[in-house]
């Protein structure tokens, strides 16, 4: 099993998001969250898109990239 470079949970508590708009954001389920939250492995699309929130977290726009407001088509 590959080693998590991320604290998921601390990245996502610290930008405020739940783990439904983590979720959005990736491209992956909630249960898929709850999973990296816990030290499941990351894949690489996955470890780059947290990379890329962290940078967002660090200079305060991690909002900017995935709206809280929006709406899935139901």
């Amino acid at each position: 099993m590959d080693h998590n470079p991320f604290d998921v949970r601390a990245l996502r508590d610290r930008i405020g998001w739940t783990q439904d708009r983590l979720a959005r954001f990736l491209g992956v389920d909630r249960s898929s969250i709850s999973r990296m939250e816990n030290g499941q492995a990351l894949s690489g699309p996955v470890r780059r898109l947290l990379a890329l929130l962290t940078e967002a977290a660090d200079n305060g726009t991690a909002d900017a990239l995935c709206p809280e407001h929006q709406v899935a088509a139901e």
